[in-house]
Formats: C-alpha cells, sequence, structure tokens
C-alpha cells in the first residue's frame, strides 16, 4: 500500500465517522492543511507518529506484514477474533466465595 492508497483509506474512514478534517485535525494535533493533502494523495510525506495519530482519530489501524503476504481465510479468522475480543472488553473478573456465616 502506498501513502496514496493509505490517504483514501483514511478519507472514507474519516467520512464514515461523521468527522470533519478540523475536528480530526483537533484530536491528532495534525495541522488540517496536511490532513487534506494526504486524503488527496498530493502529500509527498508523512512521519509515522503524525500517521498514527490520524489513524488512531478514525479508528483505523496499521498491520506490519511481509511483502506480498496474501491474506487467507485463518488470517480472517483470527483478525476476527481478536476484534471480538476488544470490542467485548475482555477482562478478568473474579468470582465470589460462597461462604457461610461464621466462615471466611
Amino acid at each position: 500500500m502506498n501513502l496514496t492508497e493509505l490517504g483514501a483509506a483514511f478519507r472514507d474512514a474519516r467520512i464514515a465517522g461523521n468527522l470533519t478534517q478540523q475536528q480530526v485535525a483537533e484530536l491528532s494535533g495534525v495541522p488540517r492543511s496536511r490532513i487534506s493533502l494526504f486524503e488527496s494523495g498530493m502529500l509527498a510525506e508523512l512521519g509515522a507518529v503524525k500517521m498514527l495519530s490520524l489513524f488512531d482519530a478514525v479508528g483505523l489501524e496499521l498491520l506490519a506484514r511481509r511483502r506480498g503476504h496474501q491474506r487467507t481465510l485463518d488470517d480472517v479468522l483470527h483478525e476476527r477474533e481478536e476484534s471480538a475480543g476488544a470490542a467485548t472488553g475482555r477482562r478478568r473478573v473474579r468470582s465470589r466465595r460462597n461462604t457461610s456465616e461464621g466462615q471466611p
């Protein structure tokens, strides 16, 4: 994926989230003018920290994998399991012990 494709994916996510460029600028700390250039494919370079901030603001994440990797059904299932775990807010819960009166 190149910077132009990342910008288009970002724009689609921003619009789907009903966010303006100005709102994303305020959330991410990246100037609105840079966001506009990024979305239009006119930005020559955008640092990793800025890109991560932008993606976080619209609910996207970057995933690193080997070049040429073709997604398999196992990859899709693994991604779904991970997102389901995050969506349910997995956390550790301890059950209460049943104690009778007079017992600790």
